[in-house]
């Protein structure tokens, strides 16, 4: 297929059906962002991916989003998942995030991969059927918080690691805006990895579309409370990811030691917007990058929503039992008490009766 070529992106149109979404020192200056144009080439219900070349995966490789206009005015974003890496260990020996490169091909394989996601618009019953629908690849092993290109050392050599999630994103929403300027309702969305970048991307987004209904969706990306999370590992993020950058205009230093501060400043920034975290209680994703048995991740889950969620007038959660990871791949095959489809087309429909959802 011939590739058009606009100034600042490339599109290459792919006829898909349903998306998928998989679990996966200061460095040189990065390119100056082009001009914020909207985004050529598009066709309703049509997933086009859309090359961003001021954008970057963790090899330096340039990555980009696919994007399906819908025929309503909503707009729903996705932030895909796929691990995290902090030094060269996790990042080069154990390889605990997903790599680039993330082009054309890699999303056309994936778009084809699993039916049945939010992304479906044939899914009976998803409430984004007719809305814009927007895909963000991950490819920087930094949960989406990132703006640092990071040198590690290993056994007798370097290597360079592009910790840029933060800062990609910031390209997308500048083309996204400028194509969609003023959409109804946002929805800010995310599984695993891209579950903790809602969260911690959400400012962004809001001072993006300001006038938008908006709303998050954190997919099994828990924002625990101080002490579940090892400081040891908070450290290793804030320095490799600098997420100092990101996270210290939002919530300051109570974040270095302690997340849900970030959700509680978020929630507390924007009381109209409804916000929602989906968990299983003993996630054994999440327990394993966290240390902690499931035991103790079902104990940090309820005491985050005994201390930040559920007091909070716009926040609702959806635990359900087990040890499952990430719900919005195949979100009819959750039913804990209201359907998952059915409890998220109530939060973002303004249903008085969305509440939350427990075993």
């Amino acid at each position: 297929m011939q590739a058009k070529r606009a100034p600042s992106s490339r599109v290459v149109p792919l006829a898909l059906a349903a998306l998928a979404l998989a679990c996966g020192s200061g460095g040189a200056p990065r390119a100056a962002a082009p001009a914020a144009e909207p985004i050529a080439g598009l066709s309703t219900g049509v997933w086009t991916w859309v090359d961003f070349p001021d954008s970057a995966c963790d090899d330096g490789s340039p990555t980009g989003i696919g994007v399906s206009p819908g025929t309503g005015p909503d707009l729903v974003v996705v932030l895909n998942g796929g691990g995290a890496c902090w030094d060269y260990l996790t990042c080069f020996v154990i390889g605990t995030a997903s790599h680039g490169p993330y082009g054309a091909p890699e999303f056309a394989l994936q778009a084809t991969a699993l039916p049945g996601s939010i992304l479906d618009r044939a899914l009976p019953g998803n409430p984004f059927q007719d809305a814009t629908l927007v895909f963000v690849p991950y490819c920087t092993g930094d949960i989406h918080g990132g703006d640092n290109v990071a040198v590690y050392a290993g056994p007798g050599e370097t290597r360079t690691y592009h910790h840029v999630g933060h800062a990609n994103l910031v390209a997308f929403l500048r083309r996204l805006g400028a194509t969609w300027p003023s959409p109804r309702r946002l929805v800010v969305s995310g599984a695993s990895a891209g579950g903790f970048g809602t969260v911690i991307n959400y400012d962004a987004f809001r001072r993006q579309w300001p006038d938008a209904e908006a709303f998050l969706v954190d997919d099994s990306g828990p924002t625990l409370e101080q002490g579940a999370i090892s400081q040891g590992l908070l450290d290793a993020w804030y320095a490799s990811w600098r997420l100092d950058r990101l996270l210290d205009p939002i919530c300051g230093t109570p974040c270095r030691t302690d997340l849900s501060a970030g959700l509680s400043a978020v929630m507390a920034r924007y009381p109209r917007d409804r916000m929602a975290l989906l968990s299983s209680l003993q996630d054994r994703v999440i327990s394993a990058y966290f240390t902690i048995s499931g035991a103790q991740l079902e104990q940090e889950l309820h005491r985050l929503a005994a201390d930040v969620i559920d007091p909070a007038p716009n926040a609702r959660r959806y635990f359900v039992a087990g040890s499952t990871h990430t719900m919005l791949g195949n979100p009819a095959a959750f039913a804990q008490g209201v359907p998952l489809l059915e409890w998220l087309g109530q939060q973002v429909g303004g249903d008085p009766a969305w509440a939350s959802q427990q075993p």
